[in-house]
């Protein structure tokens, strides 16, 4: 037929001509014949773009290196993986965090502050080979703590106090590792500047990796008495929610900034209406405005908000537009965290300030109306310690995060009348009692366990089937539960969600004396408990 010559700008085609027919055309058949070659020695040689079968399968993202990432782990705050709990408490290392100064509330003098206070628990990040600890402590520092050794990576200067419990967000798309994860908190609004200064912004943001700021957020001043911030934002659904003492919560994209007069801050995606009412502000008096402040930390689930506020309410908030959708009044002074259960109830404590009811700890039913959301309430004796004059000032904790059904649910809390409780969330005792909030008469849950602890603010912890208290009695208590088979029929059993029944017994295991009292949250983290201490020491208990 012929031949082809293939070079890189074509075909050439040399024509067959049968001897004797010079002048011949060649058949049609021939002319497909050949076009047919020559498309396909052209396909054979231009690069083509592989089949979508053909692509490389897009690479697994990494795991996230953040363990602990929040006050009480997330968004729910009701636990986080703790790992394995400890047998005995023993000293491994303990960092002196120093003391800085701050302005006392009711005289305004300048005192200083020694190691850390409430809530104070660490989070946790696991990088480069090491478990780093972050924690904001009185020294007006950030630190980023070696776990296993207690070595200091890098200090981060705040302008005052640091109570808060600090939250850490990845950025997935950010250009660099010293940006890719950043550390988020909050401090008390700085002495060097006074009440209505519309300068202090104590909410800042750090790189993970440097300790270098990234931001900062002012915070307005309001008929509240503060511009502190306490609490411990949240990361949810692509969007941080963080509150300020005066009485807004803020949504921000943490990543996104922009400069206003030279500040640079971050995009405030929306902000709450101030979380208090005109009558808030006549029941509730204090020095220097009224006692509205937000302190708690927000926890979230479907598509709400939960926050507590000083001003006596336990709001619910539509995540999006942060317009409040719920509303439970108590008309106490609430500082703890609201604690979501597994089946979606709250957990609220509640502080005896500007109420005549016993103060305590409430169940609440969120997908009911407030005058009816009331499962139970816990009192406690009506009995105070320093500026509170009872109640529970720390958060409520719940065994949801360590029981996979087997066992009975329980909650846990700490009072300022010297206690640690624990107390069934199934089975009620035979009393009654009128809370101070909507829903009348509530039924008392039966009580598991209690112990002196010399009077807390703080929070238990569950990890496995042991539990982890402080107090101001300047020990770390560390409690074992023991689970053992009954039947429906004993008095004392208390029913799991797989239906069986046990009876439950609570007792020490070991205690470990400090030097002074303990404010802060412990952090148990893989068999290790963290605490910070009044004495100016962040301690490791192995």
């Amino acid at each position: 037929m012929g031949r082809q010559q293939g070079s890189r700008s074509g075909l050439v085609l040399q024509q067959y001509r049968p001897p004797g027919r010079r002048h011949s055309r060649i058949p049609e058949v021939g002319i497909i014949l050949v076009a047919v070659a020559i498309v396909a020695a052209t396909l054979a040689w231009w690069p083509r773009s592989p089949k979508p079968a053909e692509k490389p399968a897009a690479a697994a993202p990494a795991p996230s290196p953040i363990r602990v990432a929040s006050l009480f782990g997330g968004a729910t705050r009701n636990g986080y993986p703790t790992g394995k709990a400890p047998s005995a408490l023993r000293l491994k290392w303990k960092l002196n965090l120093g003391q800085g100064q701050t302005q006392r509330k009711p005289d305004n003098k300048l005192v200083l502050w020694k190691g850390s206070g409430w809530t104070g628990q660490p989070t946790v990040v696991e990088a480069d080979g090491h478990t780093w600890l972050l924690l904001g402590a009185y020294d007006h520092k950030l630190h980023k703590i070696d776990a296993a050794t207690g070595e200091v990576a890098w200090e981060s200067k705040w302008p005052d106090v640091m109570k808060g419990t600090n939250t850490v967000v990845a950025d997935p798309a950010a250009p660099s590792s010293a940006k890719r994860l950043i550390v988020v908190s909050g401090s008390r609004r700085g002495s060097d500047k006074s009440v209505g200064d519309p300068g202090i912004a104590p909410l800042r943001a750090v790189s993970f990796e440097t300790g270098k700021e990234l931001w900062r957020l002012p915070v307005p001043k309001t008929a509240n008495y503060s511009q502190d911030v306490d609490s411990s934002p949240l990361w949810f659904k692509g969007a941080l929610y963080c509150p300020v003492e005066s009485g807004y919560v803020y949504k921000l994209d943490p990543f996104k900034t922009r400069v206003v007069d030279g500040v640079t801050q971050p995009v405030v995606l929306a902000r709450s209406p101030r979380l208090y009412t005109a009558a808030d502000v006549t029941a509730h008096p204090d020095a220097g405005g009224a006692n509205l402040a937000i302190e708690a930390s927000p926890s979230a689930a479907g598509e709400r908000i939960y926050i507590t506020s000083g001003s006596g309410h336990v709001y619910g908030l539509d995540r999006k537009t942060l317009k409040v959708v719920w509303d439970f009044r108590t008309g106490s002074d609430i500082d703890g965290t609201p604690v979501i259960t597994h089946d979606g109830h709250l957990l609220v404590t509640i502080e005896k300030q500007y109420i005549s009811e016993p103060a305590g700890v409430y169940e609440l039913d969120p997908s009911k109306p407030p005058a009816s959301a009331v499962v139970w309430y816990s009192p406690l004796p009506t009995r105070g310690i320093s500026e509170w004059a009872g109640g529970s000032v720390g958060s409520a904790a719940t065994n949801d995060h360590v029981n996979d059904g087997s066992r009975p649910r329980m909650a846990a809390f700490t009072g300022v009348d010297g206690s640690v409780r624990v107390i069934s969330r199934d089975v009620m005792s035979d009393r009654t009692v009128n809370g101070p909030g909507p829903g009348g008469t509530a039924p008392v849950p039966r009580e598991i366990f209690a112990d002196a602890i010399g009077g807390s603010i703080s929070t238990p912890v569950f990890a496995g089937n042991r539990m982890v208290a402080v107090g101001f009695d300047r020990k770390v208590h560390l409690y074992g539960f023991t689970f053992t088979a009954a039947q429906k029929t004993d008095s004392k059993a208390l029913p799991s969600p797989d239906g069986r029944f046990w009876r439950v017994k609570t007792r020490e295991l070991d205690s470990y004396a400090t030097g002074g009292s303990i404010e802060s949250v412990p952090l148990v983290y893989k068999g290790v408990v963290y605490v910070g201490c009044r004495d100016g020491y962040l301690y490791c208990l192995k």
